[in-house]
Parts: C-alpha cells; structure tokens; sequence
C-alpha cells in the first residue's frame, strides 16, 4: 500500500511561492462552464451573480480560464477555474458551498444583487473600455491625478476626450476616497 496522500503537494501550495524542494506534480483544478455577464481578460478574478460570472460577485470564487489568449466578452461561455483548496470533495465531480448539484447538473449558487461598489465597478470598467483601457489603468491614473496632479499623456490618444463629472461620483464608491468637488479630466493631449 502506497503512503502518498490522495492531496498533491502542489494542489497544497498552488497559488503560493513554493520552496526549491518541490517536484513535478500533477493536479485537478475544478472547472464548470459559466457565461461572462461583463467583458473579462485571461486569469481575471470572478465570481457566481445572477446569470453568469463576473468581477464584480462578492466572492470572488474563480478566474477566467487563464489559458485563453484573448478576452472573454459578455455572453461568451467560458470555463470558470475554482481557486484550489474550495472545493468540498474532488472526483472529478466536485462540490462547493456556492454550487448546488441536482441530478448530475451543476447549477450556480442562488442570485444576489449587485451593491453599490459593483454598479460604481461597472460603470468605470465600461466607460474605460469603450475609451480603450482598464478598470485599473482608470483608477490608477485617477489616483496620481488627485494625489501628485498628474495628467495622463500619450500624444494625441486624448484629444477630445475629457473625464466626466460621473466618474468622479463612481470613483468615490468604488474605491471608498472622498473627492472634493468635480476635479476635471485627468487626460491631457500632448499633441
């Protein structure tokens, strides 16, 4: 009889930084396949909402598959990657709290309404993708505006485009930094 555990050392350390003693391994991740309720990238982190999967779920359960090498965009099918260690039970049919397993079928956890910092997420992921960038670059660059009045430059790529006073109303729920008044538009063209 063989003393190797059923769990693999790097299922037990996956997502962590491992030590130079770890050997080649082989793992079960737990998949099942959701639908994107908003544009996602390879990896992203996501979670069970009404409908589908998305960045803004309270829990974050899961990444995108991280092995696609373009986006996910809303409505696309994808398989949704549980992070290792959630899973109640793995035999290749698997169990977690969030999920219920009816008849064979996985079918996702009951709805929950988006709060307020998901909406305020949403509209500045959507409104910096239509201008051709992230929820991050965004938030980041707002930031350096407010805190060192940094404008963000890249040639000509702003002309025209201006930040709106929304944002700012956005800005403040999802990042939970109080902005006084309506600073203005933190793009400049360098034209």
């Amino acid at each position: 009889m063989s003393n190797r555990k059923v769990s693999t050392d790097a299922l037990e350390t996956l997502g962590t930084i491992i030590g130079e003693g770890e050997k080649r391994d082989a793992i079960h991740l737990a998949v099942l396949p959701m639908v994107a309720m908003e544009t996602m990238a390879p990896g992203e982190p996501c979670g069970p909402v009404p409908g589908g999967a998305a960045p803004y779920a309270a829990e974050k359960l899961g990444i995108v598959d991280p092995f696609l090498s373009t986006s996910v965009k809303k409505g696309e099918t994808f398989w949704f990657v549980l992070r290792p260690r959630l899973v109640t039970s793995l035999r290749h049919v698997w169990s977690h709290p969030a999920f219920t397993d009816e008849g064979g079928a996985i079918t996702q956890a009951a709805p929950r309404e988006p709060s307020a910092v998901d909406a305020a997420q949403r509209w500045i992921k959507n409104w910096a993708t239509g201008l051709g960038f992230t929820y991050d670059d965004a938030i980041e660059h707002a930031t350096e505006y407010l805190d060192h009045d940094e404008y963000w430059s890249e040639g000509g790529r702003f002309e025209g485009e201006w930040v709106p006073d929304e944002f700012w109303k956005h800005f403040e729920v999802a990042t939970g930094r109080k902005v006084d008044g309506s600073p203005g538009s933190f793009f400049s063209c360098a034209c």
